[in-house]
């Protein structure tokens, strides 16, 4: 019987669970909304009768402590209202046992769980917000425990939120937000707090939707760092760069207005492999350095030559070369074959983190490969590195290309993907 006495609430309990409420944000919203206040009454589990003829000292003193907590006795003031149910027993007499607590008001809520004073610096940020930004008052209303957790930089932040609004951004960078103590720093580190209220005051056509919340610059009108394409000139006296030259990086927006006047365009991940690449006539290559050579999608130019991807035989790199022919159908892979791959199973090693999603532009041969390679059908996450490949191979296999051998890539696409 005695363990029938844990199950008795305390106050504590009762105050525990007002504070995962408060924590959800529920009544500061409504306070902020200024909604009419309805009690919050929670059940209190008290002794049965049977508890009161078998644990009678057990039940009076938890009733006592329980009111003693709950400010009914003593000096301390009334933490909150209680209600009684009433149990009759023979010996026993009528006895009167706490069934319920109340919280009459909100302010009663605040002094019960010690938020009064957040709720005054809530109401600091709601006035602020109201004479300097009318129109985001009603986002600090319906994300009061957000702003409070962002109450020692406000004024900043509103500020930058002006700042903003009230300027043509376009043409602009980060670095040029003109705000006492607020730099590209606070920026970034505040992007999804000014991203909300920007998108809760703007009119919609200030907002690019097209791109995602976490690209706060391009979203709101800045301009982006821009991105740069490395490549180098594989044969001499290219037209349209200066004699001598053989290696240039650009500006990706930039490079896409000089079309270079050349018919295939090589892509590589490995840098010592792209230092090394030989010559061949009327080419270039490109250093892709991993999934960021995605962004020669931005080159339109190569969308009239050839372009011949290599990357590591692994899961990544028929990732990638999906990716790419994603953006330019003519893509053919070099050196990413079956026979290459078990030419040097003493070069293998282990690839980190393989991926395994449904990859649509690989070709059959591609694709079989690369289910092989999701499989372990040669081995766990097994990878092959393009910088272990013999380089007589890539002799050979340029050999080939300049000589016309291979099948059309789009005659060989797996299209069961």
């Amino acid at each position: 019987m005695r363990s029938s006495t844990r199950a008795w609430t305390a106050v504590e309990q009762l105050v525990s669970t007002l504070q995962k409420r408060w924590d959800t944000g529920r009544y500061l919203r409504a306070y902020a909304a200024d909604e009419k206040w309805e009690s919050i009454t929670l059940p209190v589990r008290g002794p049965s009768a049977g508890d009161l003829l078998n644990l009678f000292d057990e039940a009076r003193k938890w009733a006592a402590e329980f009111e003693r907590d709950a400010g009914v006795r003593g000096t301390g003031s009334e933490r909150f209202s209680l209600e009684y149910r009433t149990l009759r027993g023979r010996n026993l007499g009528v006895n009167r046992i706490p069934a319920r607590m109340r919280i009459d008001s909100f302010e009663q809520l605040c002094d019960l769980l010690d938020r009064t004073s957040e709720v005054r610096a809530l109401d600091s940020l709601l006035e602020q917000t109201r004479q300097r930004i009318p129109s985001a008052s009603s986002w600090v209303a319906g994300h009061p425990l957000v702003a409070l957790n962002y109450r020692d930089v406000w004024d900043k932040v509103l500020t930058t939120v002006e700042w903003i609004t009230t300027r043509d951004n376009r043409g602009l960078y980060l670095r040029q937000i003109d705000v006492p103590g607020v730099d590209t720093k606070f920026v970034e580190g505040h992007r999804k707090l000014l991203d909300e209220l920007l998108t809760a005051v703007l009119r919609p056509d200030r907002i690019d939707h097209s791109w995602p919340r976490a690209d706060f610059t391009r979203r709101f009108g800045f301009l982006a760092k821009p991105g740069y394409t490395r490549f180098r000139l594989l044969g001499r006296n290219l037209s349209g760069f200066p004699s001598g030259v053989t290696e240039l990086m650009l500006r990706t927006d930039e490079l896409a207005e000089l079309a270079p006047d050349v018919t295939t365009a090589f892509v590589v991940e490995n840098e010592v492999t792209y230092l090394a690449f030989p010559e061949v006539a009327d080419s270039i290559v490109v250093f892709g350095s991993g999934f960021a050579l995605t962004t020669l999608g931005d080159l339109p130019w190569l969308q009239d030559m050839e372009i011949v991807y290599w990357g590591d035989i692994d899961t990544h790199g028929f990732d990638i070369l999906s990716r790419l022919r994603g953006h330019f159908e003519s893509v053919r892979s070099m050196l990413m074959d079956a026979d290459t791959l078990l030419a040097h199973a003493e070069q293998w090693v282990v690839e980190p983190a393989p991926t395994s999603r449904a990859l649509p532009y690989l070709t059959a041969d591609e694709a079989s490969l690369y289910r092989a390679l999701v499989e372990g059908l040669h081995g766990p996450s097994i990878r092959l590195e393009q910088e272990r490949v013999r380089f007589s191979l890539l002799h050979q296999a340029l050999s080939s290309i300049k000589h016309g051998v291979g099948i059309p890539v789009d005659s060989r696409r797996d299209r069961s993907e």
